[in-house]
């Protein structure tokens, strides 16, 4: 396997989906606020990130791989502050203005890393027609380059059903062999995600796109196995928490449960996005999916011991290897 990690370089992966700025402001809370039952917050740092399918691209160029990311932004400030992230992350850019619309922001106050209250400043409407016309023609231009390609849906109005349906019929159009599209889905969009290679919802999500609630490993296993069949995918994989994660596929081995590798939990912000990063880019390399799981564990493992939407290194990766050992039970 350690060997195997540093083909992580040879990645590579479009991403498509909800983009997004992460604002942290942090400092120390010393007294009660005389205006409202609240503790005022002194500010004395201020970070921005990337956030939603950025924070997603970037996961997969901190792994070595390449990356090119298309979405949506508005006409405004934060907009510029996103193109500049990716550009430090090195990914490959590809945003689309839309004036009616505001780029969308979410914003933290922490004290004394105890996150105090977050505000969102956003629209989940749908992209005006102009730019959907757009959309397409980029998607288009770069969908033949790359054989994995993740959609990253956050509700925001941008990933639509009829987005989807294109971007499937592009894909088997420029390609010979059937690309492999991973989704990280919401519930309400359920109607949109047929036929993906690759689904990872987490324990809320999968309860709600199953209807079914779970709890026990048999229970995970037919809600895992209701959404494959509903949504015809070829495989899953239910991320636990604290509990690790749950595979299911089509093809052997069939099912298995991979035991977290966290060692504590500051943040967990973000950890969907390093799992769905590090299986669409270990896809991309030919590992088969228990190699890919098993890495995912270890990066979502690391970047839960960090705060904020962290990333993960191949060298991160690596030290990891070396020093944790994997617990996979087959169901």
């Amino acid at each position: 396997m350690q060997n195997d990690i540093f083909k992580l370089e040879n990645g590579k992966v479009l991403v498509i989906g909800d983009i997004m700025l992460d604002t942290y402001y942090e400092g120390d809370a010393y007294r009660i606020s005389p205006e409202a039952p609240v503790p005022v917050v002194k500010i004395e740092k201020k970070r921005n990130m990337l956030g939603g399918a950025g924070n997603v691209a970037r996961n997969i160029t901190s792994l070595g791989s390449e990356c090119t990311i298309i979405s949506v932004v508005g006409n405004d400030y934060h907009a510029k502050i996103i193109n500049t992230l990716l550009q430090e992350a090195n990914v490959k850019t590809i945003l689309l203005e839309d004036n009616e619309r505001p780029t969308t922001v979410k914003s933290r106050i922490f004290a004394r890393n105890q996150q105090m209250i977050r505000y969102d400043e956003e629209v989940d409407k749908a992209i005006s027609d102009s730019v959907k016309e757009r959309l397409l023609q980029e998607i288009e231009k770069q969908i033949a380059d790359y054989e994995v390609i993740l959609l990253s849906d956050y509700g925001k109005g941008f990933l639509y059903k009829e987005l989807i349906a294109d971007i499937y019929a592009l894909a088997e159009k420029k390609h010979t062999a059937k690309p492999k599209i991973f989704i990280d889905p919401k519930p309400q969009n359920k109607a949109f995600y047929q036929n993906a290679f690759l689904l990872t919802p987490n324990h809320k999500e999968s309860e709600e796109l199953a209807g079914l609630s779970m709890h026990k490993a048999e229970e995970i296993k037919a809600v895992a196995k209701k959404i494959l069949e509903d949504l015809h995918a070829e495989n899953i994989l239910v991320t636990l928490g604290a509990e690790g994660m749950a595979y299911l596929g089509k093809k052997p081995p069939h099912a298995y449960h991979i035991k977290s590798a966290a060692k504590q939990v500051f943040d967990v912000t973000g950890a969907g996005d390093t799992v769905i990063a590090t299986m669409a880019v270990c896809e991309s390399i030919g590992l088969n999916h228990e190699q890919a799981c098993n890495l995912a564990t270890l990066a979502a493992g690391i970047v839960v011991e960090k705060v904020g939407s962290a990333t993960v290194t191949q060298e991160e990766l690596i030290q990891s290897l070396r020093v944790t050992k994997i617990e996979t039970e087959q169901w």
